[in-house]
């Protein structure tokens, strides 16, 4: 079934604001009630009117996941705000990239559609596929660029910036962002999300190795 079987209708700015309390309103109900359980009609019980601008910016209830899943993608990429100079202070640059990345992967909203995501994934391939792209490989595509612009700039040694950018992620979102799917405690007691960041990222850079002082003892 193709995720928008009918062309979008002109954009306006009455429209686009129609468009986008159709998007608020889809988001809450897929939050509350899962992809299976939300309904078009639900949506519009919300937000008023007929059914038929929803049928027409969105073609059918995937569609709308599609868009809500969409907009959620620019949203993150934007509040990610990932350099794209070789700023001098890798490490401070890092350590704020990473604060917002996991305050965003530990969003109580956005972890109950990734959990909505992961529901449907077998069932809906391609949309999976398509919030991926939207979504964690442009952000790593993004860290990577920077990656590789500090590699450039002589300040790292990052052969592959794109396997780099993926563990980077992969550490900063590690246990919390699992923990939380689970339902359990983000962080371990007496820690919490500043020391969870800044450890992530000396890991990163600086790995497990000991220096070469140490090293001779």
């Amino acid at each position: 079934m193709p995720v928008r079987p009918l062309p979008e209708p002109q954009r306006t700015e009455r429209g686009e604001r129609r468009r986008h309390k159709l998007l608020a309103a889809a988001r809450q109900v897929f939050l509350e009630r899962g992809y299976v359980g939300a309904s078009i009609e639900e949506v519009m019980r919300r937000v008023g009117g007929s059914k038929a601008s929803l049928y027409r910016y969105f073609g059918n209830k995937e569609g709308l996941f599609f868009d809500v899943l969409a907009l959620e993608s620019e949203r993150f990429m934007k509040d990610l705000e990932i350099p794209q100079t070789a700023d001098p202070d890798v490490e401070r640059t890092l350590i704020a990239v990473g604060r917002r990345f996991l305050r965003q992967m530990i969003d109580e909203d956005r972890l109950g559609l990734y959990r909505v995501i992961f529901a449907e994934a077998q069932r809906f391939p391609e949309l999976a596929r398509r919030f991926f792209e939207r979504g964690p490989r442009r952000s790593r595509e993004a860290l990577a660029r920077y990656l590789r612009l500090q590699t450039e700039a002589g300040r790292l040694d990052c052969p592959d910036p794109d396997f780099a950018a993926a563990q980077f992620f992969e550490l900063i979102k590690g246990r919390p962002h699992t923990a939380l799917l689970f339902g359990l405690a983000p962080f371990p007691r007496g820690a919490g999300r500043e020391a969870h960041v800044e450890a992530s990222v000396r890991l990163f850079l600086y790995g497990c190795s000991r220096s070469p002082r140490e090293r001779r003892r």
